[in-house]
Formats: structure tokens, C-alpha cells, sequence
């Protein structure tokens, strides 16, 4: 991933992840996977994303990520969270939640936002049902 500046906006890092998530309802797994860092104990890959979009709920073969989503009874969120500096010099975080087959759902993207010395990087952290 190519470093972001330092003075984001939560507008721009949404911006960002809405571009990724443009990638997954593109089927381009390969591409998302480079777009952001991951966390490395999570152990993912372009694969693994696949598998689990296509695990979620109905399990249809066919349902994907889409950027627009209809809400459901639940309205989809997009919230960054920043705080000070921890030891992994993660500053932050975004939960995003994917809509599935244009429509919203439970099942929720989370970035670890990080300092490096060129700006931030995203690291994706986990996909799961919240």
C-alpha cells in the first residue's frame, strides 16, 4: 500500500476504503489484497476474502461485496476512531460494514489505521459478522 498523507480526514480514509471495497465487488480479490496491508496474525489472503464474502449468510456462490447497499434494519456505518500512539504504532481504527448484493449488512470490514515514517497505512484487520 502506498502511504497516505498524515493529515487525512475520516472523509478520505472512507474515500479509501470505499475504493477497496470497489475492488472486492469487482471480484478482484488479488487486487484488494495488495490495495491495504493486512494485520499479519490474521493470516490473510486473496483467497480467504473470497471464502468469506461467499460464506455470509445464504452462502450463495454468487453474492458479492457492492459499494451502493439498500439499508436493511440496519443502516450500513463507516466510523473511523483515532487515538494516541499504541506500541504498533496503530493510531486508530475504521469499521466499515460491507453491503452484500446491494444491500446493507452485519458483516463488518476493520482497518487498523498506522504510522509509518512515509504517513499511514491501513492494515486490514478482520471480516466478521458484529
Amino acid at each position: 500500500m502506498k502511504p497516505l498523507p498524515k493529515d487525512f480526514s475520516d472523509e478520505a480514509l472512507i474515500e479509501v476504503i470505499d475504493e477497496w471495497a470497489g475492488l472486492m465487488e469487482a471480484e478482484d480479490y488479488d487486487a484488494a489484497f495488495r490495495f491495504t496491508e493486512q494485520v499479519p496474525g490474521m493470516k490473510w489472503t486473496p483467497e480467504l476474502y473470497r471464502k468469506v464474502i461467499k460464506s455470509y449468510d445464504e452462502c450463495l456462490p454468487t453474492q458479492k461485496v457492492t459499494v451502493e447497499g439498500k439499508p436493511t434494519d440496519i443502516s450500513q456505518r463507516k466510523e473511523v476512531s483515532l487515538w494516541a500512539p499504541n506500541s504498533r504504532n496503530e493510531i486508530g481504527e475504521i469499521w466499515y460494514d460491507l453491503n452484500i448484493d446491494g444491500f446493507v449488512s452485519d458483516l463488518t470490514a476493520t482497518f487498523c489505521i498506522c504510522l509509518v515514517p512515509e504517513g499511514i497505512i491501513l492494515r486490514l484487520n478482520d471480516i466478521h459478522v458484529m
